[in-house]
C-alpha cells in the first residue's frame, strides 16, 4: 500500500514538474542574437543573460551578473540608460578569448554606432563560473 502511495505521488509530481528550458524562461530565446568567435556555453549564457537585463532595462539584474560586485549598480545603471533602447534591435557578439581566465566580448547594436566592451572572467579556484567585470577602469592620462 505504501508503496502504491510513493508511486501516486511520484506521478503527480512529475506532472506539475515545470519543464520549459530555462532559456525561455529568462527571455534568452527571444534575443535576436548573432555570434562570432567561439564561446563556451557558459559565457555564452552570461552574455544573454546581461543583454536581456539591459533589454528589459533591469539595472538591480543586470548588477547582480558582476563578477567582483565592485561598481556594479554604477555600471549596469549606465549600460541600461545608454544600451537599453539600442537592445531592442538586433544584436551582434564578438567573442574573443583569452586561454587563461577571460573573455572579451564586443556587443554591437544594429543601427547603432558605438561598442559596447564587455569582459567576463571566470573564478579558477572552483568551477570556472563567469561573472562581468564591472569595476571601472582607471582613467587614463
Amino acid at each position: 500500500m505504501a508503496a502504491t502511495v510513493a508511486a501516486t505521488a511520484l506521478l503527480l509530481g512529475a506532472c506539475t514538474t515545470d519543464h520549459t528550458p530555462p532559456h525561455v524562461k529568462d527571455g534568452r530565446a527571444d534575443l535576436d542574437l548573432s555570434v562570432t568567435g567561439q564561446p563556451s556555453s557558459e559565457t555564452l549564457a552570461l552574455v544573454e543573460k546581461a543583454l536581456v537585463r539591459i533589454q528589459k532595462h533591469d539595472e538591480k539584474g543586470l548588477a547582480k551578473l558582476s563578477y567582483d560586485g565592485k561598481d556594479a549598480d554604477k555600471t549596469a545603471a549606465q549600460w541600461v540608460a545608454k544600451w537599453g533602447d539600442a537592445a531592442q534591435k538586433p544584436i551582434t557578439a564578438d567573442f574573443a578569448v583569452d586561454p587563461k581566465k577571460y573573455v572579451s566580448v564586443e556587443i554591437r547594436f544594429r543601427g547603432v554606432q558605438g561598442v559596447l566592451p564587455l569582459t567576463l572572467e571566470a573564478d579558477t579556484d572552483d568551477d570556472w563560473t563567469y561573472g562581468i567585470v564591472t569595476r571601472e577602469k582607471p582613467e587614463q592620462k
